[in-house]
């Protein structure tokens, strides 16, 4: 589920930390995809937020605090850099050897240095690093005098500092140098100057390639490592002469090693002034492929291993023409002369903008859009265009700490969506951000424990927790609101101000406001107070509001009230915040007019408008497209003409909004805010609905009553509902996948074949069925038979709707291709005897199921309504036999996956009496604790809206028609 109970969604693993590598260490990134629901793992030190989802997009970008580093900064140590000196320039050359059996790298680094601050102490950031004292030599720039270095203090192991203090003070404004030598290595921890590598032709095959954002350019050579300290980079790499290398800069010469035959040394151009996190450097045996002339006036090349040439095609285009768009709406030539894109096999994080080199890990960069699924062609599309939009927020500009991390993530969330856009019109982007951003950063900023976008960070561990979706999602959110506020022409005029006024520099938000506050200024645009005084509410305070909606249908006009909307409230609270929020109110009762504005202050919790423009039979609604960060309540009346509206003539209420009116309706509703039958009045339209967004909108809303009614005699009215809704949806759609399918066609096809044939839809069931038995025939043509998009969908049909045929198709399929999704479909069964033969397969070491896919397994079991039960008498009668066979790693997980489905008393009471059973592997952990938290709270939904729900649907159910549902045997 998304953007429902996020408590409900996240799942706590408790992973395993250790050195055993045979330990289940979590769940993969491809796991994470296939598994529902959602998975976080427990944290390290037992005291992190664990109940905190990341941004669903966020890993794509970066990684994790490497979580097999033993040292860890000393609590409450200052890990800052005293800023006595700063560097200019850096001379750094580095030679790898990248062999098995050593993987070292010979460094040397020059520091050119401004005395700040006199003092006998130069101390840098360095980790890991292996660094000859006796090499270390401190001179005068201008005079070339030497100053005698007295001591070395290392650090490394606690503060990730080096101190060379020297004899006498250096001078504040004078220039110094300082050089040393030191071993590093090319460690396996995707973090530093990491080695990676990759099979050829049966040959494993390895390079070297860097990952320093966000603290771990120390871990390659001894730099200032804070956003700051910006500086010049020349880099010297060594190499085999067969071998290449690439930089942030141009190549300008290439040079034999002396003494090494074999061996060169590639000389990069001198960077543009930038913070160290964003040097990069790789050496393997990649190619370089440029793309077409034209389409940029920026040299422009994908780098990959050769064998994967043609994938790069789709990357070649779209990129250079997304860099074009972004010189043309920053108003601002891209800085360098080169864009490279490089590839990488073994990368944590899923891309990272290095300036001039941008890194990805290979799924997002190479692609072939004719046998991709539509979802990755775009997120192709979307992380090139994330990367780029880095170029000049994050590189040009530079948040000055890490606290305004959200100023680089969430700027390049925002124009991630404009810049794909530009290049993929029929992607229609733009509509998807609420669902894909808004709404889903919605559910994980409604909690008590969320947090605000700017809040101060200090230690590396706690600089990667920044990467989430707090400032990825809805630090795009606010921006977007921000835009709206001040219009787009105004706003976008206002950041070429912003980053003009910044370039090559640091920037915290308060320059962001003071730019687009002089920009609205010359341009007249009225505010009802600065856009710092508004933006500040929206950034230091966690949360949002919920705005209220009272009609006078008397006298036209209405009362707004706003309010913290919070999935879920602690009684104990002891926050003193007051969270109210300067409110851009924007609201229309006809589309083809300008919106109407208004604003709710910080300092006011309600306000009279005293007219909406709007007669007392016309409906009004507020939060025009969903451009601002907020939900909406309506009085009974305006909901009723709303939904009145929506069955008449839906498409005079845009789709946006379309798609808001649902969220927030049933989001509303599960907070006892509204009834749950004005949210159900609502889907009462979806009958005539055609468009992705709105569908998609609501769709995991409905997936949580779907789930909760299961077990109940109100299932059977619920599902002739559904089925009312979806089949005319299927219907216009259709099964078949065209080639002249627009992209969000396809979107919308998969959204509805899922529920289609979940509902036992005959045409969906009888053609995946028929599909798959053509698969079922030529095994071997997969991709011409199965369209990726549907492949899941009629997998899983098949095997819930077939027999063991199918299933032992399927199981074949899995172990000869290594095709979990055929793993996964076998989990749909609903067949008992099918589902506890598959859960008693994941103890046999020989049975075919990999090590790897046994989480998977039991989780898709679990989620399996028939095998949900099941998957629970599993857990508590084969308790010993599991952990004989898999050791106790996954306890807590699997005790979560079962909690899902849980909605009655006598569940909860068979999961406390086996917490208590095993109260020394599930008593104290926090995926123990939330999985009784959702159960929990399942039962209190039942109790509170059961009723109301059975009693709606009763009265609602649709005329009989002559569509066929399948029924399972």
């Amino acid at each position: 589920m998304r953007n429902l109970l996020p408590f409900l969604v996240l799942i706590a693993v408790a992973s395993a930390f250790g050195n055993i590598q045979t330990q289940f260490d979590g769940p993969d990134e491809v796991e994470l995809r296939l598994l529902e629901p959602a998975v976080v793992p427990d944290p390290v030190d037992g005291v992190s937020r664990w109940w905190y989802t990341p941004s669903q997009k966020a890993h794509i970008y970066r990684h994790k605090y490497p979580k097999n580093i033993q040292a860890q900064p000393r609590q409450g140590e200052d890990l800052r850099l005293p800023g006595d000196v700063l560097p200019r320039l850096y001379n750094v050359r580095l030679l790898p050897f990248i062999e098995v059996g050593n993987w070292t790298t010979d460094g040397y680094v020059e520091i050119f240095l401004d005395c700040i601050i006199s003092t006998v102490n130069i101390s840098m950031n360095s980790l890991d690093l292996t660094i000859d004292p006796a090499s270390i030599t401190v001179t005068e720039e201008q005079t070339g005098n030497p100053i005698s270095v007295v001591d070395f203090i290392d650090e490394q192991s606690t503060r990730e500092i080096i101190t060379v203090q020297v004899s006498r003070p250096l001078t504040a404004g004078k220039q110094y140098k300082i050089t040393m030598k030191f071993i590093s290595i090319l460690n396996a921890l995707l973090a530093g100057f990491y080695r990676s590598s990759y099979v050829e032709n049966g040959e494993t095959k390895y390079l070297a390639v860097t990952q320093f954002e966000a603290t771990d350019a120390r871990r390659s050579f001894p730099c200032f490592d804070e956003p700051t300290m910006k500086a010049n980079f020349t880099v010297t790499v060594g190499r085999k002469e067969t071998w290449t290398s690439v930089s942030n800069m141009p190549l300008i010469t290439t040079e034999p090693i002396v003494g090494m035959p074999g061996f060169v040394w590639d000389n990069y151009q001198t960077s543009v002034t930038m913070s160290s996190y964003l040097v990069a450097f790789m050496v393997s045996e990649f190619i370089g492929i440029p793309a077409e002339p034209g389409l940029s006036n920026v040299e422009f090349s994908i780098w990959a291993r050769p064998d994967a040439r043609n994938l790069t095609d789709y990357a070649r285009n779209i990129g250079p023409r997304i860099l074009e768009f972004f010189e043309s709406y920053y108003n601002i030539d891209y800085p360098l002369p080169k864009q490279d894109m490089a590839a990488i096999p073994d990368f944590a994080a899923g891309a990272m903008e290095n300036w001039g080199l941008i890194t990805y890990r290979e799924q997002y960069l190479l692609i072939d859009p004719s046998t991709a699924t539509a979802r990755a062609v775009q997120l192709a599309a979307v992380v090139s265009a994330h990367e780029l939009a880095h170029q000049w927020f994050g590189n040009l500009v530079t948040m000055d700490w890490w606290n305004a991390l959200w100023l680089n993530e969430g700027f390049a969330s925002y124009m991630e969506y404009i810049g794909t856009d530009a290049v993929e019109p029929d992607f229609k982007m733009n509509d998807q951000f609420i669902i894909e951003n808004l709404q889903y950063v919605f559910g994980i900023d409604a909690l008590e424990t969320s947090r605000p976008i700017n809040i101060e960070v200090n230690t590396p561990a706690e600089i990667n927790s920044m990467f989430d979706a707090i400032s990825y999602e809805k630090g795009s959110c606010v921006i977007r609101m921000c835009a709206d506020i001040i219009g787009l022409e105004t706003f976008q005029r206002g950041l070429t101000r912003y980053l003009n006024d910044n370039a090559y520099g640091n920037a915290g938000q308060d320059n962001l406001w003071a730019a687009l506050q002089t920009q609205a200024d010359s341009e007249n645009v009225i505010l009802p107070a600065t856009v710092k005084e508004i933006m500040d509410t929206w950034t230091f305070k966690m949360g949002f509001p919920y705005v209220t909606v009272i009609r006078n249908y008397q006298t036209g006009g209405a009362v707004v009230i706003q309010n913290r909307f919070l999935l879920r409230k602690s009684n104990d609270t002891t926050d003193p915040t007051v969270y109210q929020w300067w409110v851009p109110l924007t609201y229309t009762s006809d589309y083809t007019q300008t919106k109407q504005r208004d604003w709710l202050s910080v300092d006011e919790i309600s306000k009279s408008l005293p007219n909406l423009g709007a007669a007392a039979n016309q409906w009004v609604i507020f939060n025009v497209d969903q451009q601002n960060y907020y939900r909406v309540a309506y009085d009974a009346t305006n909901y009723g003409l709303i939904r009145d509206q929506l069955i008449a003539d839906h498409q005079r209420v845009s789709a946006n909004n379309r798609a808001q009116l649902l969220d927030d309706a049933f989001n509303l509703a599960l907070t006892e805010l509204i009834p749950y039958a004005d949210a159900l009045d609502l889907t009462l339209y979806l009958k005539y609905e055609r468009e992705y967004v709105p569908w998609h909108a609501v769709l995991s809303e409905l997936n949580y009553v779907d789930i909760m009614l299961y077990n109940f005699a109100e299932f059977s009215n619920w599902k002739t509902h559904m089925t009312s809704l979806v089949e005319p949806y299927y219907n216009f759609i259709g099964f078949q996948e065209t080639q002249s399918d627009p992209h969000l066609t396809k979107y919308c096809r998969i959204d509805a074949m899922n529920w289609a044939c979940r509902l036992g839809v005959a045409d969906c069931v009888q053609n995946s069925l028929s599909t798959y038995a053509n698969l079922m025939s030529q095994p071997d043509n997969l991709a011409q038979i199965v369209s990726p998009n549907e492949k899941s969908t009629i997998l899983r049909t098949a095997i819930e709707y077939g027999g063991q045929t199918e299933y032992d198709f399927a199981f074949n399929q899995y172990k000869t291709k290594e095709d979990t999704s055929f793993l996964v479909a076998m989990c749909a069964s609903k067949q008992a005897t099918v589902l506890s033969g598959l859960l008693e397969m994941l103890l046999d070491p020989n049975s075919g199921i990999l090590r790897s896919d046994v989480n998977t397994v039991f989780n898709n079991v679990a989620n399996n309504p028939i095998g949900n039960e099941i998957a629970l008498d599993f857990l508590i009668n084969r308790w010993d036999d599991i952990q004989n066979a898999l050791g106790s790693v996954y306890f807590a997980t699997w005790y979560r996956y079962v909690c899902t489905r849980q909605n009655t008393q006598a569940g909860l009471d068979k999961l406390i009496q086996l917490r208590d059973a095993h109260s020394v592997i599930l008593g104290n952990s926090n995926s123990v604790k939330q999985g009784i938290q959702t159960v929990e709270s399942n039962i209190q939904w039942v109790s509170l809206n059961l009723g109301e729900i059975g009693t709606w649907l009763a009265g609602n159910q649709p005329a009989k028609t002559i569509s066929k549902v399948i029924r399972h045997q």
